[in-house]
């Protein structure tokens, strides 16, 4: 009898992962005795084929539920961003074990209330590994890298062994925030623990470093590393790119060739960016070019994007402007201010009249867009067109410039900065250090520096 009930949920199973639940629920209505376990079977296999509404008709019925029942219920909520029935199962659940817990923090997350999953994680009475992931992972993908850390360094204080899936979180954290005193502690915490051999891991470290400027670290890593993957060769190709080593960049393409893998689109994204950086023309044409003719990858909008870029850098404006025109999809408004920036960078008055009025179609009330549109027309002394805009610009609020910043990590607390900022408690110290850099830097290129009484200054 209990062998031809395995049987038969076996046979249920195998049914359902070919996508028949049709023939699957027959044989289920055939048995003549079922268990919880082919109970489960037939709901896991609904959920699974993306019919929740049948999985929960029959878990409704069902005579006595286990906590795999109640947990895969749950989860088929959570998968179907049903958030709400998620929480009513969690609530009326007799028994709540560690798996409902941190499937219910992980829907929170999903649904970005994730100050709600931190108030219910420190409810679990027996956090697990994979339960203190599932948090710290929410805060990092929510973009709160910071509290993403400090979930982390608690976890570790704990005593709690950290998953591959907690780490590469931590690491993305560490992206996140672009500091490389800390991208470097967090790395050193996963290569005592061993966990640097492991591809995936690696693949965000090289990334994490990549991202915070420690770009030495990340290529260290690359060479450490015992089986790198295409991920692995794509994130150094953008990291040389990124870098301005173009000539690396496409060293690396040839020898990611060479070690048997084939080149995917970003692996053509980086090694354009490459020339693009570096101004190596005749080589992003090749590269964009073949593309299709030898590797069958049809260029995205971000190939076409970087085309246009690197011609544009060059002063091949006309060549970028007939990119675009001949492009297989509608130009996006940076395909149209990346050409603008050229004509304005080589004078050419004509072409970047007639990309300006491009971009004022698309965004009529981008600031950035609006600002590069005055420039142009003041070189081509339209100042009538120049007074209209900034009337333009003044009535509408959105068209606003938003104001740019840079920060610095020193000793790892970050020091944010505006321009003309005086709000710094050590501004008093800062400023003469910049003037003495001024000064350095105009005797090494012999230019004229003068340092008004505002602060600024002018050359």
């Amino acid at each position: 009898m209990n062998k031809h009930l395995v049987n038969l949920t076996k046979r249920i199973s195998a049914y359902a992962m070919k996508g028949d639940v049709g023939h699957a629920r027959v044989l289920f209505d055939e048995m003549g005795h079922r268990d919880t376990v082919s109970w489960n079977v037939m709901i896991k296999s609904y959920i699974e084929n993306n019919r929740l509404d049948d999985a929960r008709e029959l878990f409704d019925e069902m005579p006595e539920r286990t906590s795999y029942s109640w947990n895969s219920m749950i989860m088929g909520y959570i998968k179907d961003s049903k958030l709400y029935a998620a929480l009513k199962l969690f609530t009326v659940m007799p028994e709540k074990d560690v798996v409902s817990w941190t499937s219910i923090i992980t829907g929170m997350c999903r649904a970005s209330r994730v100050d709600e999953a931190w108030w219910l994680f420190k409810q679990i009475p027996e956090a697990n590994s994979v339960s203190w992931s599932s948090i710290l992972s929410g805060f990092q993908q929510n973009g709160f890298p910071q509290k993403s850390l400090h979930v982390f360094k608690e976890m570790l204080v704990a005593g709690f062994q950290p998953t591959s899936h907690s780490i590469t979180s931590a690491l993305a954290a560490c992206a996140d925030l672009a500091m490389a005193s800390v991208s470097e502690q967090v790395y050193s915490q996963l290569y005592k623990r061993g966990f640097n051999n492991n591809t995936h891991i690696g693949n965000s470290a090289i990334s994490m470093f990549i991202k915070s400027g420690s770009f030495e670290n990340a290529r260290r890593i690359f060479l450490e590393l015992h089986k790198p993957d295409t991920v692995t060769w794509n994130s150094m190709i953008m990291g040389y790119a990124q870098h301005g080593h173009g000539v690396a960049a496409m060293a690396a393409f040839h020898q990611m060739q060479k070690a048997r893998f084939l080149p995917d689109r970003i692996s053509f994204l980086g090694v354009l960016h490459g020339c693009s950086h570096c101004g190596l023309v005749n080589e992003g044409k090749k590269y964009f070019y073949a593309m299709q003719t030898e590797y069958g990858i049809s260029p995205g909008p971000e190939h076409f994007a970087s085309l246009v870029d690197l011609l544009s850098r060059v002063g091949e404006l006309e060549e970028a402007n007939e990119v675009i025109l001949n492009m297989p999809f509608d130009p996006k408004p940076i395909f149209w201010r990346t050409l603008l920036n050229g004509c304005r960078i080589y004078g050419n008055l004509d072409l970047g009249i007639y990309v300006a009025d491009q971009i004022l179609k698309l965004e009529p009330y981008n600031s950035s867009a609006c600002l590069m549109v005055i420039e142009m027309y003041s070189l081509a002394g339209k100042w009538k067109e120049v007074a209209e805009m900034r009337r333009h610009m003044q009535r509408e609020r959105e068209s606003k410039k938003q104001l740019g910043s840079s920060f610095i990590d020193v000793k790892g607390k970050i020091h944010l900065f505006t321009t003309g900022d005086d709000s710094h408690p050590q501004t008093d110290c800062i400023y003469p250090v910049i003037d003495l850099l001024s000064y350095e830097a105009a005797e090494c290129f012999n230019i004229r520096v003068c340092v008004n009484y505002d602060n600024s200054v002018a050359y």
